[in-house]
């Protein structure tokens, strides 16, 4: 479900990921462990090591929410799609557990979860920001390194940065026109 903005706008959501101010401590991505119950072994959001990417410093790694996802164009059921605010879900109760979405992903942002028996990845904690909430990794970013943006609004600041060109998407090269928007230091 998305919600309208001061303007009476739908939002359009997207991650900003300053790596000029990630410091590796890994707290994002313990508080997405902790918020969407991760099982062991897996994750949803990582902190991937510096040169990943090209990038001389750690990289927050998760569901990149693209607009042209091969996630939402492979999955049978229809279970996997994008939300009308730009978030892609998984609808637990229609995934069939065929996989077809782990593989399709370029991003390797997926995991089969055998507890439930269904994939998963991270929803930018839609339910959060549904109720006025900023996601678990942003709220507990130490370095401040993680923002969610609204596209929507135009007085935002960090779609400001993503306008401007300062924070650019990871392999746009490969077509999939992701959410997730990444600054990158000299």
């Amino acid at each position: 479900m998305s919600t309208l903005t001061k303007s009476g706008a739908r939002h359009q959501y997207a991650l900003v990921v300053d790596t000029t101010r990630c410091i590796g401590c890994e707290a994002c991505s313990v508080a997405c462990r902790v918020e969407n119950e991760v099982p062991d072994g897996h994750w949803r959001s990582r902190i991937a090591p510096p040169t990943s990417g090209g990038s001389k410093a750690p990289l927050k790694w998760s569901c990149m929410h693209c607009a042209d996802a091969p996630c939402v164009q492979v999955c049978p059921t229809k279970a996997t799609y994008r939300r009308t605010d730009g978030i892609v879900v998984i609808v637990a109760d229609k995934c069939v557990g065929c996989k077809y979405c782990i593989v399709a992903c370029p991003y390797g942002a997926r995991y089969f979860d055998d507890k439930k028996g269904i994939p998963d990845k991270c929803d930018l904690c839609a339910g959060m920001l549904d109720a006025g909430l900023k996601p678990a990794c942003v709220q507990t970013c130490v370095g401040r390194a993680l923002a969610v943006a609204d596209l929507a609004d135009p007085h935002d600041k960090d779609a400001a940065r993503i306008r401007s060109g300062e924070a650019r998407p990871l392999h746009p090269e490969l077509g999939t026109k992701p959410s997730v928007y990444y600054v990158v230091g000299e």
